[in-house]
């Protein structure tokens, strides 16, 4: 299969290195590209800090080094390895949603590194966080309509803007099939394709597992 990867790089060529390595074509066209904002540490030091996506890793930059002694809880496994190799010393992973990673923590005060579009979750009693938006992230156009057979999609806003970047250029839907990281995801890219399915858990690797095999 030829699969359109939509993701942001640097991600977008590891993805594409996966997807080789299963057999299929990678088309890369990121429809978000992330960038740094100006943000500062809070004069009060949290207990520990949350971390959401690797982006929030690169580009906290040198600001963030006055945090890497606390407890960083990473929503997952590859923000988690992110961390670690940003220089985080006590990275701790969560079980890949944030509402669910912030369920299982005990009373704290967390310092949130996020981008400037996040998904709403809701702290439980006594875990309180503060937000620093440190990155933002930019929808791109897709350039010319991709001739592909699959797309990935990693996030709603991503499915959402995918879904009108291919009307858009006058693709037809049920020529296309979506394989999304999440329900969410999925049904923001709405109805009509040829298959749409959904990640058992919102990782990169069930997302993957989904493919068709090759050979």
């Amino acid at each position: 299969m030829r699969l359109l990867i939509t993701r942001p790089q640097p991600g977008a060529d590891a993805t594409a290195a996966a997807v080789s390595a299963l057999g299929h074509q990678p088309v890369v066209q990121p429809l978000l590209a992330t960038e740094a904002v100006a943000w500062a540490i809070p004069d009060a030091l949290p207990d520990a800090v949350l971390l959401t996506s690797a982006a929030s890793v690169r580009h906290a930059g040198d600001a963030a080094a006055a945090l890497m002694g606390l407890p960083a809880h990473a929503v997952g496994g590859a923000t988690a390895a992110a961390a670690r190799a940003a220089g985080w010393r006590d990275v701790r992973e969560g079980p890949g949603t944030v509402q669910a990673l912030l369920d299982g923590l005990a009373p704290c005060r967390l310092l949130h590194l996020a981008g400037a579009d996040r998904t709403d979750a809701q702290p439980p009693a006594g875990v309180a966080v503060d937000v620093a938006t440190v990155y933002r992230a930019v929808l791109q156009p897709l350039a010319a309509l991709p001739a592909v057979d699959g797309v990935l999609l990693y996030s709603a806003r991503t499915a959402r803007h995918f879904a009108a970047e291919w009307d858009r250029l006058g693709g037809a839907r049920g020529a296309v099939q979506l394989y999304a990281i999440s329900p969410a995801a999925l049904a923001a890219a709405g109805t009509g394709w040829a298959m749409a399915a959904a990640a058992p858990q919102p990782t990169e690797a069930a997302l993957l597992a989904m493919l068709p095999r090759v050979g």
